[in-house]
């Protein structure tokens, strides 16, 4: 079906674009909410006009964020996330969660997909991230990835036991999984070789002084014969 923008559809169309889109599209979306018209010969005459007055609106709106990426500039873009001992987050962060804390920032919606992370966050730290806040205004962001209060006060309980652990404690500690694997893989080892040093199994052997018994024995019957 062609239509008529009559408003801006961001990543779709301007207002007073004329495009051909699904029917679907259309019926369920874009003529319920208003943001376009079927493109009869009548609505085509408010094309021209619909064209000027959003580029109005867009020159406007664009110095309205510029205004807010300035402010955001001066800013640092606080995320809290669950963290280990070491600093790892427990997952990353993404466009959606820098997104929400811009919206919170801003008191304005953000639209994630603007929002492109160069490079997996995967830890505490400050990162540089550029974002798309509209058309024509991009701002340079720098994201302060932080643990949460949950997160210190489990990795200072954390410490605390581990500085209570001597070396003495250390040495006398079950043996972790690896410890028992790499034993029993080398007793296998040394079976399947014949190793000397592993004591043999000791069920079908005579022991010497046994044998030396039933020799003299045989020896006796032997010399009453």
């Amino acid at each position: 079906m062609k239509v008529l923008f009559l408003q801006d559809v961001r990543r779709t169309a301007r207002a007073g674009d004329v495009k051909e889109v699904k029917n679907g599209f259309a019926r369920n979306y874009l003529l319920p909410q208003g943001y376009a018209v079927q493109a009869t010969d009548h609505e085509l005459q408010r094309a021209s006009k619909l064209r000027e007055q959003a580029e109005g609106r867009r020159l406007s709106e664009a110095k309205e964020w510029q205004d807010v990426a300035d402010a955001l500039v001066e800013q640092k873009v606080r995320i809290e996330v669950r963290t280990g001992p070491t600093g790892r987050l427990y997952g990353s962060v993404t466009n959606t969660m820098i997104a929400s804390q811009l919206a919170n920032m801003t008191e304005r919606e953000i639209d994630r997909k603007g929002i492109q992370i160069p490079a997996p966050i995967r830890a505490v730290g400050e990162y540089k991230v550029v974002a798309r806040l509209v058309e024509g205004v991009d701002v340079n962001l720098v994201v302060d990835v932080v643990a949460d209060s949950a997160s210190i006060e489990l990795n200072k309980q954390m410490e605390a036991v581990a500085a209570l652990v001597t070396d003495e404690d250390t040495n006398v500690l079950d043996p972790s999984f690896e410890d028992v694997l790499a034993e029993a893989e080398a007793k296998i080892d040394a079976e399947a070789k014949g190793d000397p040093s592993e004591p043999a199994s000791t069920d079908n052997v005579v022991e010497d002084d046994d044998l030396k018994d039933d020799v003299e024995q045989n020896a006796i019957n032997e010399s009453e014969k």
